[in-house]
């Protein structure tokens, strides 16, 4: 008690002393998360230009933790030192515990392992993520030297609500963040006009639809807050056997437009570590285990909660459309990762139009501390939209050819022409292609720099990758990129979908033309790809639409049970543990060897 009376100590010092500090108009702010998803995003005059995952670096799937060469990597891409920051911010308020505190010391009345599981996890979080916070200017400065920044701490759904307004191309707009937690909020509403949010209510833990969704996840046997997609994938083939329990039940819809779930049936931080309450066991029966066989009964379930999070989702956003009547919507937080809900959000919601980051996640919060920052000490006008997501490192040929001879691979060099032609030709003749270019994707999917592509006109190419490359359940779909101008006529989209973040019906009568990238229920979760924003890879699919009449690649993630690859040699050693037939690095050309190389 003594250690953590002093650690409290140090950090209202160290936060009155940032209150005392000179305010003056930060032009260049970096921002940091370094709890789940830990990431660094760099914001000069108003624009975001360099952002990534600390997971990409580290190759530990959601890092958690000081992001030091996501940071190192920003300010390399800046061209600036550690110096030259006007202010770092933070994207977590570590001290608004009461709400947290309160909550597991309730769950004690009604389970004793809940408040242990609870009480564990705050613990081994103080000692972690939130010591980080609180001593973070001497974590930086011992990894970077001694700077004059001034320090921010921002709250998390705030950070949310940023990084999707402030990127986006609206003017105003109502902002939805919707997550497992922040310091103490699951759900924010907020309204949003130039570089103003005003919050206008909000929803407190443990009232979380992130963490029914998480805990049903746990359930399933897949990774909390890491497999929820796998859910996704999965309700598709399911019947909806449990939703009445789950929406009569498990959750209270309010006529103010909020929401309460009842976590004596399903808890969160029990889930985390595969522990569930005996109610959920005589409703759900025994859960699954990870290497367990996955039932039609454990597709039921993933159905139900799918459908449930869709109409909490849609609860709310009428809610918040009734209180500000505004046409356009910001949506944010980790739930706004799911696509499938996104596409049943757009077709039932009222607002006109919609946009959500590709990083919606935790992730998203550093860019959005960044942006909250420079904008609230400028008092500047918005400058900067986010038309693409290519904010991460890219490599010079030089490098791709160093890391090549490291590993004592051949390589053909070839013109941008040449190489889309060639990739073409092999991509309509059945073959897999890793495709390796520019500045790496921000947010957790690939989007055309980091991508392993294949020929969606193919239907057996689909458990081929699932089973030979990617090692994965044979439930998970695949998705489809797609010339922008195209897309209407295969997905029937009203919108363009840059990000990859909405579930749209296949028209019936294209879904036998790309078999390999609809989903069992009919649905693909296209990427639209426009020339201005990525030349190469437009020109790519041009050229494959040329010489099969199809504008469409399958497109998934360059890795294989690991983070997506950043560097030349990340690529280079995935492409080798697999049997896919070409890796394409900038302009370079290589081909699986015969046999492994020296």
């Amino acid at each position: 008690m003594v250690a953590w009376a002093k650690l409290f100590a140090h950090a209202y010092l160290n936060l009155k002393s940032e209150r005392k500090a000179r305010i003056k108009s930060p032009v260049i702010v970096l921002g940091i998360n370094n709890m789940h998803d830990a990431s660094a995003a760099i914001v000069m005059d108003g624009k975001v230009v360099a952002a990534a995952e600390e997971e990409r670096f580290s190759r530990h799937k959601h890092h958690i933790g000081f992001p030091a060469s996501a940071i190192r990597y920003c300010l390399d891409e800046a061209g600036i030192t550690i110096k030259d920051l006007d202010a770092v911010a933070l994207s977590w308020r570590p001290w608004v515990l009461k709400t947290r505190i309160f909550n597991a010391l309730k769950s004690a009345s009604f389970s004793k392992r809940a408040f242990k599981a609870k009480a564990n996890r705050g613990m081994g979080q103080m000692g972690n993520e939130w010591y980080q916070l609180f001593t973070m200017r001497r974590l930086i400065e011992r990894q970077f030297g001694k700077a004059n920044f001034r320090l921010h701490y921002i709250d998390h759904h705030l950070c949310h609500a940023v990084s999707a307004f402030y990127v986006s191309p609206f003017e105003k707009a109502a902002a939805l963040t919707v997550d497992g937690a922040g310091e103490e909020d699951t759900t924010v509403f907020w309204t949003c006009d130039g570089t103003e949010i005003k919050r206008l209510a909000s929803i407190k833990i443990p009232h979380s639809l992130g963490q029914f969704y998480a805990a049903i996840t746990g359930f399933l046997g897949f990774k909390v807050q890491s497999d929820e997609y796998k859910v996704m994938g999965m309700a598709s083939y399911g019947k909806p056997t449990f939703v009445d329990f789950f929406r009569n039940e498990v959750f209270d819809f309010r006529k103010d437009g909020t929401f309460r779930v009842n976590t004596r049936f399903l808890d969160y931080h029990l889930a985390r570590q595969g522990m569930f309450l005996k109610e959920t066991i005589q409703l759900l029966g025994k859960n699954r285990l990870p290497d367990e066989e996955i039932t039609n009964h454990h597709m039921d379930i993933a159905k139900s909660a799918q459908i449930v999070l869709e109409e909490v989702l849609i609860h709310l956003v009428n809610h918040l459309h009734r209180e500000t009547r505004s046409d356009t919507l910001c949506l944010a937080g980790g739930v706004a990762l799911n696509c499938v809900a996104n596409g049943k959000l757009l077709d039932n919601m009222p607002f006109r139009q919609i946009f959500i980051q590709p990083a919606a996640g935790d992730a998203g919060t550093s860019m959005g501390a960044a942006l909250h920052v420079y904008h609230r000490y400028t008092r500047k006008p918005r400058r900067y939209q986010m038309k693409d997501a290519y904010l991460g490192p890219s490599y010079s040929n030089q490098r791709c050819i160093d890391t090549l001879n490291e590993f004592n691979l051949s390589y053909k060099e070839l013109t941008r022409e040449e190489l889309c032609s060639r990739i073409a030709t092999f991509l309509s003749e059945g073959k897999l292609i890793f495709w390796f270019q520019g500045r790496m994707e921000w947010g957790p999917r690939a989007l055309g720099n980091r991508s392993l592509l294949a020929d969606p006109r193919r239907a057996e190419i689909r458990d081929m990758i699932n089973l030979k490359v990617k090692q994965r359940e044979l439930f998970r779909p695949f998705a489809p990129s797609v010339l922008e101008e195209k897309s209407y006529s295969y997905f029937g989209n009203p919108i363009p979908s840059p990000f990859m973040l909405f579930a749209f019906k296949v028209n019936p009568d294209r879904r036998k033309e790309i078999p390999a990238v609809t989903h069992v229920d009919g649905t693909a979760r296209p990427q639209t790809v426009s020339k201005e924003a990525n030349p190469l890879y437009w020109n790519l699919i041009k050229e494959f639409e040329n010489r099969t009449g199809v504008p469409v690649l399958l497109n998934t993630s360059f890795n294989v049970q690991e983070p997506i690859v950043c560097s030349p040699k990340d690529a280079v050693a995935c492409f080798l543990k697999t049997k896919v037939d070409y890796l394409v690095l900038n302009n370079l050309l290589i081909e699986q060897p015969s046999e492994a190389p020296l």
